[in-house]
């Protein structure tokens, strides 16, 4: 009789909730960082979740905020080095040692509505195999952006729909931690900042796993400005910053040549890719020097104007 009390307590016990780790990179955007986790704060998210924070060198006192004011929170740090990918990929083994049944990118920019990050955990247990991302909004203007592509066509989702990709951008995504045993890290040597985030999920689709985004999981980005489209808008959008070193050959940058010519191998094989990326590199390079002119011939315009 003992016996039969026991099985029947055993099955009236609820399920444990599944362990979530959410991943946020940063470096140097300490006011950014602190403004996110207070958002998951109001939430409720710092409290079901363990939230880890991988610091890349910050010199801002960024951790030293962090361990003040959520003490909750987990700080791996780098040392200036890892950039988005390595950083990523340092959360990702942490959440792996501590047996994450769920794992979720998110940027410190982006800020989850109220029970988003519940929605995307609730659909990640409901389907498995099964990578989702957020629909992404520009914070204030309230624009949806496109953050997923199907083969080469960009796509988002609109409210109470749920749109298939085979790639997504990394701003707040989850998937099972299994997904590691199948396709392994994310490559932060090939791609260090930028194509980590899309090329990781595209290679778990092409190994049986699906992607999709959620139209009823919201996030707004803190950034109002419309990720640029093309080299000429991110030329204008980092008027600074228009050097051949600073575009073509820093990681940061979404132009960076090493990690845009991996990624073309990567997604269309070595052939088929080397044409497309010599391909996109032309016009690339047609677009920078059309802008370098056309900057050129207004400075001149408007030195004369002083004069």
């Amino acid at each position: 009789m003992q016996q039969s009390l026991d099985f029947q307590a055993s099955i009236d016990q609820p399920d444990p909730p599944p362990a979530v780790y959410i991943i946020i990179p940063v470096h140097n955007r300490k006011e950014i960082t602190l403004t996110c986790l207070k958002h998951l704060q109001e939430n409720g998210d710092l409290d079901q979740y363990s939230v880890v924070v991988v610091d890349d060198g910050s010199t801002d006192g960024t951790a030293e905020a962090i361990q003040a004011q959520f003490p909750i929170v987990t700080i791996l740090y780098g040392d200036g080095n890892l950039w988005w990918t390595g950083a990523i990929k340092m959360g990702m083994e942490y959440a792996l040692a501590q047996k994450a049944d769920y794992i979720i990118w998110l940027n410190d920019d982006c800020l989850p509505q109220k029970y988003t990050l519940n929605t995307l955990v609730e659909f990640l247990e409901n389907h498995s195999h099964t990578i989702v991302g957020a629909a992404c909004y520009l914070n204030k203007v309230n624009i949806l952006i496109k953050t997923g592509c199907l083969h080469r066509t960009p796509l988002t989702a609109e409210p109470n729909t749920v749109t298939f990709v085979d790639s997504l951008s990394g701003y707040c995504v989850g998937f099972p931690s299994n997904l590691c045993s199948v396709i392994g890290l994310p490559d932060e040597r090939r791609f260090p900042h930028y194509r980590g985030d899309d090329l990781y999920v595209l290679q778990a689709t092409r190994s049986g796993f699906q992607a999709c985004i959620l139209g009823d999981a919201k996030v707004f980005l803190a950034d109002t400005v419309n990720p640029p489209k093309s080299l000429n808008q991110y030329l204008k959008q980092n008027p600074k910053n228009k050097s051949i070193k600073s575009v073509f050959l820093n990681k940061k940058s979404k132009y960076y040549l090493p990690s845009n010519f991996f990624y073309f191998i990567k997604k269309y094989k070595a052939t088929k890719g080397t044409f497309l990326f010599s391909l996109k590199l032309l016009l690339w390079s047609y677009q920078y020097l059309d802008f370098l002119l056309i900057d050129s011939f207004f400075k001149r315009t408007q030195t004369k104007h002083n004069q």
